[in-house]
């Protein structure tokens, strides 16, 4: 089974230079609700894939934006975005980057006033990495900001390798995620995913799944 992990495509969303602590809590919930900028891409056929977004409307339409599919997407809630909160109460004004800054450093050692702290994402994901082995289908997954760290982690966690993506990811990009008894052992790629011609280490790979 392969997995590709697409970040979300950026909303329209304008970004404020700073704001109150109040304020920068209605501008991450509006960015949720939010439909995608203007953007001109190349489709993909997805045809041969199930493909799983979110429930916001950007979500949605980043798989309509890269991908041709005969089904329609599966959208679910595992994969919406962490709502962020502001890390304390104030009026005082701090830019928007380091609102988002505290409030994922809260998410990430628990504690504070986040919605969910990185131990319930990280359930989330693992429930929706339990669903997507259950199917056992080759999938495209949509999702952004802390639930597809989570996603990561947790596909990790649980013997996959995750390819591809840089240490900032950008909106659109692309990983791919398979077991790690998938690698030959011989090379160093995975080579279900990133060399598929690898006829060796695909064989290798398959005979130790099997």
């Amino acid at each position: 089974m392969k997995i590709i992990l697409v970040y979300q495509a950026a909303t329209d969303m304008p970004r404020a230079a700073s704001c109150d602590a109040a304020g920068f809590e209605r501008a991450a919930a509006e960015e949720l609700l939010r439909p995608i900028a203007p953007v001109t891409v190349k489709k993909g056929d997805a045809s041969a894939y199930r493909i799983y977004t979110g429930t916001t409307p950007a979500s949605v339409q980043t798989a309509e934006l890269l991908f041709d599919f005969t089904e329609p997407p599966v959208r679910t809630s595992l994969l919406d975005d962490v709502p962020l909160r502001a890390w304390k109460e104030t009026d005082r004004t701090y830019s928007a980057g380091r609102w988002r800054l505290m409030a994922r450093a809260q998410w990430r050692f628990g504690g504070g006033r986040q919605a969910e702290t990185r131990k319930d994402t990280l359930a989330r994901a693992g429930e929706l990495i339990d669903r997507l082995e259950a199917e056992g289908r080759d999938c495209i997954v949509i999702s952004r900001g802390l639930t597809m760290e989570a996603l990561k982690t947790a596909l990790r966690r649980r013997g996959y390798t995750v390819d591809g993506g840089g240490l900032l990811p950008r909106p659109l990009d692309r990983l791919r995620a398979a077991k790690q008894t998938e690698r030959c052992g011989g090379c160093n790629h995975n080579c279900l995913l990133s060399n598929p011609k690898c006829d060796v280490g695909r064989n290798k790979a398959r005979a130790m799944k099997g």
